[in-house]
């Protein structure tokens, strides 16, 4: 996708197609994975300000390190503005981003008792001085943040610019229905709208349509989340209806063969095993599976069988077996 790059939130991106920083999935490997596939940025995963001032071994871990292509965003949460300065100084002293992000918007309780993520947009004077107090750092200052009233939205919104925010992600969903029902698409056109060129969607991207629905509307970015995990190939199957220009091997996942999806899933794993351990490489693979091989005669039985394994060798002999076989 050489040649089509876009500046957004004062990042060189090659598309508007993002992969969304996801708990416990976005680790380098999967962010590569997306990478190759044409996702125009990714993210880390929703990493502790606090858990990297404590020195933390596995918090650490999730930040990387240099090799990786860019762009990536860090992604970290914090309750207060000193907690995300000493953590982001580990982070961006360790490894270089193109952008850092503030977590405004994750509801789960085990971060917003702390009063972090979405509890923060009923601190809008705390928020706002976290946004101020990353400006010194020299990179886009991103923030993720969930929707409350229309107006309350807008005026949480207007305050993350007026501190310094250079680009808002806003999902769709109040922090009260998690991530039930339906994400709210016509605020995020309306808040595309009140703030032209700074906004990016989140939330119910599930087929081609639902990107260009929030591109249409104004949106200068679509962040694959869920979706990107019920189906490996969203993203190459999006930019292909969106008519991006695409190289021969994203243009092979657009729609890929049974082999290409399998070969897609061992490739993945070999790489989770050698950078984040076999416990990842197995659980990614199982994650990978559950969205591929839709009408092929015998997907559920190589899903369940690839439940049983806990050992990445016995699963990718399996695997290899069945691709093989496969046409």
């Amino acid at each position: 996708m050489d040649g089509q790059k876009s500046r957004i939130g004062g990042v060189e991106a090659d598309s508007p197609i993002w992969l969304a920083p996801l708990a416990g999935v976005t680790s380098r490997t999967f962010r590569e994975f997306h990478r190759r596939l044409g996702a125009g940025l990714v993210h880390t995963e929703m990493i502790s300000a606090i858990g990297l001032s404590y020195r933390n071994r596995r918090t650490k871990d999730m930040i990387g390190d240099d090799g990786e292509t860019g762009p990536v965003a860090l992604q970290l949460f914090a309750p207060n503005a000193d907690e995300l300065v000493k953590g982001a100084e580990i982070a961006l002293g360790a490894r270089r981003f193109e952008a850092v992000e503030i977590n405004m918007a994750c509801p789960m309780p085990k971060v917003t008792k702390r009063g972090a993520g979405a509890r923060l947009l009923e601190n809008p004077s705390e928020a706002g001085r976290m946004v101020s107090a990353l400006r010194p750092f020299g990179l886009p200052v991103w923030v993720k943040l969930r929707k409350t009233s229309p107006q309350g939205t807008r005026d949480f919104c207007r305050m993350l610019v007026d501190s310094g925010a250079d680009l808002l992600m806003l999902h769709g969903r109040t922090p009260a229905q998690r991530y039930d029902g339906a994400a709210d698409k016509g605020i995020i056109s309306g808040m595309a709208a009140e703030f032209p060129g700074m906004l990016v969607a989140s939330g119910d991207f599930y087929e081609p349509e639902d990107a260009r629905l929030y591109l249409d509307a104004g949106c200068v970015a679509v962040l694959a989340a869920r979706g990107a995990l019920r189906d490996a190939f969203l993203i190459p199957r999006t930019l292909s209806a969106l008519g991006y220009e695409v190289g021969d091997y994203i243009k092979k996942y657009v729609n890929p063969t049974p082999r290409d999806q399998l070969e897609a899933v061992i490739s993945v794993g070999r790489a989770g095993l050698a950078r984040e351990g076999e416990r990842f490489a197995v659980i990614l693979a199982r994650r990978m599976l559950a969205g591929m091989f839709k009408g092929f005669p015998g997907a559920a039985a190589i899903r369940r069988e690839c439940s049983s394994h806990k050992k990445w060798p016995a699963m990718e002999e399996f695997l290899t077996r069945q691709n093989d076989i496969m046409l």
